[in-house]
């Protein structure tokens, strides 16, 4: 997985794209270039940061083989704008989260425990509101 600070026009007749994997090559790329209108600042750098950690997610889940969601708040569903990559979750929904975990075969309540701390970390509250959620539902 890729980052870069350049724009993405995969054709020359395409708009920009904030991201682009190959599934049959299971690599992807992210940029950064739109998501702070084009200056970083201290002020902006969680916001930033929230929508790589999004469109980053998106494109692995490609990468691992994972296709568009239907769900509208899950991270597989795509984004055309940055108010759409902003509605979203950062995470999966549970069905791509199941089949991320039929390939992967990974501790999900682990995963959740240190996604939680993340968050908590970086002041993501709405997703860490989410985790709490989902913890208490292992539970």
């Amino acid at each position: 997985m890729g980052i870069t600070e350049k724009d993405l026009f995969p054709k020359p007749e395409w708009n920009y794209v904030f991201g682009l994997a190959s599934y049959e090559d299971g690599v992807g790329v992210t940029s950064i270039y739109r998501f702070s209108n084009g200056y970083l600042s201290e002020s902006n750098f969680n916001e930033s940061l929230e929508r790589l950690i999004k469109i980053s997610s998106h494109e692995i889940g490609h990468m691992f083989g994972i296709s568009h969601c239907l769900n509208a708040n899950c991270v597989m569903n795509g984004t055309n704008s940055l108010p759409e990559t902003d509605f979203h979750f950062a995470r999966a929904c549970s069905l791509c989260q199941q089949k991320l975990k039929s390939s992967l075969h990974y501790d999900h309540q682990k995963r959740l425990l240190d996604l939680k701390q993340f968050f908590e970390k970086q002041h993501f509250n709405s997703e860490l509101s989410r985790a709490d959620q989902d913890l208490n539902l292992l539970k």
